[in-house]
């Protein structure tokens, strides 16, 4: 727990930056790189790195995404030398990912890699018992965080449960 935590969400950068993000590139490697990167990969080694929309990454770093996983080795983008790094992988994906490898937009080898330990995480709508209780939770964060007392009240509580909650925590 001591080691480094980093999450990159791999929907949310462009695709032309997220191979520079993970792995790194070298001073030159293309236009604009005026400087060594060092990526989430070197940066997390020794920790966790938590890559989150993982199924939004595009087909052609996939394979550069597989290669580390099984290899525990990378190569920055323009570089030649291989760097050893030792990195625990958490992967999330809101969509189903066995439907994403059938339609061929993520490989298969990848995910079989990926899913050593699969946690389904049912949406916050079908998990009722929880909603009092993440309330309560972050009231009481809030609460130490500003030196108040404040509580939530049932019928506060009713409303929480009865919201259909679209997305998730």
């Amino acid at each position: 727990r001591s080691r480094p935590y980093l999450a990159l969400n791999c929907g949310a950068l462009p695709p032309t930056l997220i191979g520079s993000e993970l792995f790194g590139h070298e001073k030159g490697s293309f236009t604009g790189a005026n400087r060594r990167h060092i990526g989430y990969f070197e940066r997390a080694s020794g920790g966790t790195l938590f890559l989150d929309e993982v199924t939004e990454m595009p087909a052609e770093l996939q394979v550069n995404l597989l290669r580390v996983l099984e290899t525990g080795r990378l190569v920055r983008l323009g570089g030649s030398r291989e760097i050893e790094v030792d990195v625990r992988v958490i992967a999330a994906t809101n969509r189903r990912p066995d439907s994403i490898v059938a339609e061929g937009r993520f490989r298969k080898d990848l995910f079989f890699r990926l899913s050593g330990f699969p946690i389904n995480v049912p949406p916050l709508r079908v998990r009722e018992g929880d909603i009092e209780l993440l309330a309560r939770y972050f009231l009481s964060v809030l609460n130490r965080d500003n030196n108040t007392r404040k509580t939530i009240s049932d019928d506060a509580v009713a409303k929480l449960t009865e919201y259909q909650w679209p997305g998730n925590v």
